[in-house]
């Protein structure tokens, strides 16, 4: 079968990729894992449970790379402000630095 823009529209229609879970799903689905999260006993784990655990909490977590945006050299920020802050939320301290060309 060759592939043209009508077999690839019939692929399509017959793709086993599925459709995006409603909204309230997925708040109960979130619940969920917060639940079982939070009933976990971490202290039981093996180092090998643990590392699982964290490598499927990354997998769901981080950005997948081919989603990141690449940013040009002049979208780059020229200067970088770290805000220092209390257990009670109060600034204590910020250090501005801005960048030279050299990065």
């Amino acid at each position: 079968m060759r592939f043209n823009s009508e077999t690839g529209s019939k692929a399509g229609k017959v793709s086993k990729r599925g459709t995006a879970l409603p909204i309230s799903l997925r708040g109960g689905l979130h619940q969920l894992v917060s639940r079982i999260l939070n009933d976990l006993d971490y202290d039981s784990l093996t180092n090998n449970q643990r590392l699982k655990l964290l490598d499927i909490a990354l997998k769901h977590s981080l950005p997948r790379l081919s989603v990141e945006k690449q940013i040009a050299e002049d979208e780059l920020p020229k200067e970088f402000e770290i805000n220092i802050i209390n257990g009670d939320g109060k600034l204590i301290e910020t250090h501005t630095t801005v960048m030279d060309n050299k990065g």
